[in-house]
């Protein structure tokens, strides 16, 4: 059994979104997957995708489409901004900046 990683599509007309499948080579577009890895919106151009099970059917022998490879390169790169980020906010700074919350409700007599 030959599995391979790719795009499968569902949306509506005009609408596309993609799901991010392991399935059998042989297996019509539309057909059942394996596993669903992730999905994709190409009209907002993003993307989840999980990192670990797709590098685990890499591992088990999956072959991967054209597209899913480019998806993945940009997905990567977006995943490791969004550390990048992550990283530069410190917990010291997000502390020293809060805010004193203090009633100041009056009593209406």
């Amino acid at each position: 059994m030959a599995v391979i990683i790719r795009l499968q599509r569902v949306g509506k007309k005009n609408r596309p979104m993609f799901r991010i499948v392991a399935i059998e080579k042989s297996a019509a577009a539309k057909g059942k997957p394996i596993e669903i890895l992730g999905i994709y919106d190409p009209i907002k151009k993003i993307g989840q995708l999980n990192f670990e099970k797709y590098e685990s059917w890499i591992k088990n022998g999956a072959m991967v489409s054209d597209t899913m490879k480019s998806l993945y390169k940009r997905l990567l790169k977006n995943k490791n901004v969004e550390k990048e980020i992550i990283s530069a906010i410190s917990p010291s700074s997000l502390s020293n900046t809060n805010p004193s919350h203090t009633n100041n409700k009056e009593e209406v007599k």
